[in-house]
């Protein structure tokens, strides 16, 4: 969040440079980066007049060049925003031409403009362009925020909407959203909306507001075959079908549990420690207690024969010769007796 705070920080002093480059994965901070421009650079109520958005990916370099270039007989500083720019990719197909008109405009970057780029591209920092943005102006990794900023910023949401959210629920909600802030920010004020003024979030209405996300139901569904809870198991499998995922996945992961399964049933009968499993299959120590109480349910003749079993179901899904929702169900029930 850092990199955020300096950004904002470096807007209210009123040193703001003659170009950006926003690059990175974190899209919501990008926005609010370009939105808190717009406060600062823009003479009031020249939004539509001084601000100008050019799409990168199809613009030659000269034509971004030119934009940025352009006097204004208006009043105020021009805000000149490039969506998803070539010219710093790693494997962009634009020509040295292009990224030379850009560096010329560097050289002398006009008064009147602040030039920004925002990209969610890989950015090239070896090239050229965009050492010399950034020695000239700013170029701002935009990188995922970490669980710690994540929940002091809910809390902060939480409090802007007049609410309040304890430690659980934002766990609960991080676990189902992930750190994809545009999903936490709606989620945030559908929670808010739903609990009202002057009330907590509460553990139970994230749980029943917010769905987790269709990754999260694989590892549910596939626990749930685990532990040979039958009805959970074909409602997860109904859902993951509902949300689009792919038969030959579910398989996949439902194959993968049951491998997993039968590894640490083999290292446990020969003695092996805990530890020992967790580094040899390389487990995170929270799954591997779920795989270990799963082993409970299943002999080494079972699981092998699930595993047969799957092998000859994807097998008949791929051929045409079944149907996945009717022969997985009669999987599962197989496993479930």
């Amino acid at each position: 969040m850092k990199y955020f705070v300096d950004f904002l920080a470096d807007l209210k002093k009123g040193d703001i440079a003659p170009v950006y480059l926003l690059y990175g994965p974190e899209s919501y901070l990008r926005e609010q980066a370009i939105e808190r421009l717009k406060e600062y650079v823009l003479p009031p109520g020249g939004e539509q007049l001084n601000f100008d958005v050019l799409d990168g990916s199809i613009m030659s370099g000269q034509e971004i060049a030119t934009a940025a270039a352009y006097v204004s007989f208006l009043p105020g500083r021009r805000l000149v925003l490039v969506r998803s720019p070539r010219i710093f990719d790693a494997k962009s197909e634009k020509n040295d031409r292009d990224i030379k008109h850009v560096l010329d405009y560097l050289a002398a970057p006009y008064a009147g403009t602040c030039l920004v780029f925002d990209t969610t591209q890989n950015v090239d920092r070896r090239k050229k362009i965009y050492k010399e943005t950034a020695r000239v102006g700013r170029a701002i990794e935009f990188i995922l925020l970490k669980p710690a900023d994540l929940t002091k910023w809910l809390a902060k949401r939480a409090k802007e909407e007049g609410c309040a959210i304890g430690r659980e629920a934002v766990e609960e909600l991080l676990g189902r959203c992930g750190r994809d802030m545009y999903t936490l920010y709606h989620e945030m004020q559908k929670l808010a909306c739903y609990t009202g003024p002057g009330n907590a979030i509460s553990l139970e209405t994230v749980r029943q507001l917010v769905a987790a996300r269709v990754e999260d139901n694989i590892f549910e569904v596939v626990d749930a075959i685990g532990e040979k809870n039958c009805v959970q198991a074909l409602s997860g499998i109904r859902d993951l079908l509902m949300h689009k995922q792919q038969p030959q996945q579910i398989i996949g992961m439902v194959a993968r549990q049951f491998r997993l399964i039968l590894q640490v049933q083999g290292l446990a009968r020969a003695g092996k420690s805990r530890e020992h499993i967790i580094a040899a299959l390389k487990l995170h120590p929270f799954v591997y207690t779920k795989i270990n109480a799963q082993r409970k349910n299943f002999s080494v003749g079972q699981l092998v024969e699930a595993l047969n079993n799957l092998t000859e179901l994807d097998y008949n899904i791929k051929t045409g010769r079944a149907d996945f929702y009717p022969a997985m169900e009669a999987f599962i029930l197989s496993i479930c007796v």
